[in-house]
């Protein structure tokens, strides 16, 4: 019975292509096939084939990068259904627990189907006739115009607030710790069922984070920007620019992403320790 696998890559990253080759020879077994993205594929690592046309039978999805590698593929991987293994040659890393140092062990673990899963909540994020999924979180900000905007949210219909500042950020569980932890939102564990919404840089003194069900629909509107450039980011990998008054619509996707947890994970440990990398890099700076 054949075993196919699927690794996707950033192409920024050199050691990149190094950990792929190096998961590619320890998967080698009868009846394994890998294919991989185009970039991959060119550095002579299996088969190419586009992420947006994985073909059924897919086992899993390895993905080697930071976390906006992960975030790229994981719209690709949730529709197809396909659960990720994040192996960590980037900066942060607080999505990849693959070691790219343990390649035997990272192949035993995908030939073995029976690795724990982390089933993590989508975004469905529509805009001007278009849809996007967001595993991390959606930012609609004043992008490069110097000026305040002012943006309406609400929640199945209901009005949250008005905020005049430099935007908002709307993060699921898993994107607690990214752009909104940054903005002063709160931390929650991934597997708490609500949404964030954190202002950016608002003029109002009690204007505060909101945590709403994971459920809400939620809808963001702009009010007098009709000739400013405003900016929408979907997990701050989409950008789409936005130059007229503009409406976003929120809601729960039916896709789910399924992260390879390694070992037993401990969601605040993770977040000590990362946080200790991160004072570390900014020392050597």
């Amino acid at each position: 019975m054949e075993r196919l696998f699927y690794f996707y890559a950033n192409p920024y990253q050199p050691q990149s292509a190094e950990a792929a080759r190096a998961l590619l020879r320890a998967l080698s077994a009868p009846g394994v096939r890998i294919l991989t993205d185009e970039w991959l594929s060119r550095q002579g690592i299996g088969a190419a084939c586009a992420p947006d046309r994985l073909p059924p039978g897919v086992r899993a999805m390895a993905v080697f990068g930071g976390d906006g590698t992960l975030l790229r593929a994981a719209q690709y991987a949730a529709r197809s259904r396909v659960p990720m293994l994040g192996v960590h040659t980037g900066t942060v890393g607080f999505l990849m627990p693959g070691d790219p140092r343990a390649p035997e062990k990272l192949a035993a673990l995908l030939l073995s189907d029976a690795y724990p899963l982390a089933d993590c909540p989508l975004l469905h994020v529509r805009y001007g006739g278009e849809s996007y999924l967001a595993l991390n979180d959606l930012t609609f900000t004043r992008g490069e115009h110097p000026g305040v905007m002012e943006i309406e949210v609400l929640a199945d219909g209901e009005r949250v607030f008005t905020a005049h500042g430099d935007g908002v950020v709307v993060s699921t569980p898993l994107g607690c710790t990214a752009y909104g932890l940054s903005a002063g939102g709160p931390v929650v564990r991934p597997d708490a069922p609500c949404l964030m919404i954190t202002p950016l840089c608002a003029r109002e003194l009690l204007l505060r984070p909101v945590i709403l069900p994971l459920t809400a629909e939620i809808s963001l509107l702009a009010h007098g920007q009709a000739r400013r450039r405003l900016q929408l980011a979907v997990d701050g990998q989409t950008l789409l620019p936005v130059t007229e008054e503009a409406r976003v619509e929120i809601a729960l996707a039916e896709e789910k992403a399924q992260l390879i947890q390694p070992e037993k994970h401990c969601f605040f440990d993770t977040l000590r320790k990362k946080q200790v990398d991160w004072n570390l890099q900014e020392k050597q700076e």
